[in-house]
């Protein structure tokens, strides 16, 4: 009768993390970044010659390289994507898992910028805070 009142967003089946290997890993931080505008970051690192180059992301890494803190799993973060989805009313993708992946193995292996790890880390000085 108040079906009006019941949760209307439908969490989908993620298939793809349980396949998975390291879905148990924490994910940290590796780079120093900055801001670049209210909104934006770079990442900030040297080149093989020693000079100093700046990276930006989209959004979605940009997002995810800020929440490798070194305090969840990948699983764990999934359920926190989820929940930012439906607390902003929003349809939550069935890929979102797949996707999530994605961009953190982006982030991992072309970027360099964060890594996965068995164990909780705590994040090094140098990668907690924008640089000026």
């Amino acid at each position: 009768m108040f079906s009006f009142f019941k949760n209307k967003s439908v969490i989908p089946e993620f298939e793809f993390i349980n396949t998975f290997s390291e879905k148990d890993f924490y994910f940290v931080r590796t780079k120093q970044w900055m801001w670049v505008t209210k909104e934006e970051i770079a990442l900030v690192h040297k080149d093989e010659k020693g000079f100093i180059k700046t990276t930006t992301m989209d959004f979605w890494f940009q997002e995810m390289f800020l929440d490798a803190d070194g305090l969840k799993t990948i699983s764990e973060y999934l359920l926190l994507l989820v929940k930012q989805f439906q607390d902003d009313k929003m349809k939550v993708p069935k890929d979102l898992d797949q996707f999530m992946i994605k961009t953190l193995l982006s982030l991992k292996n072309d970027l360099n910028a964060i890594e996965f790890t068995p164990m909780p880390n705590q994040l090094k000085e140098d990668f907690k805070n924008p640089i000026e």
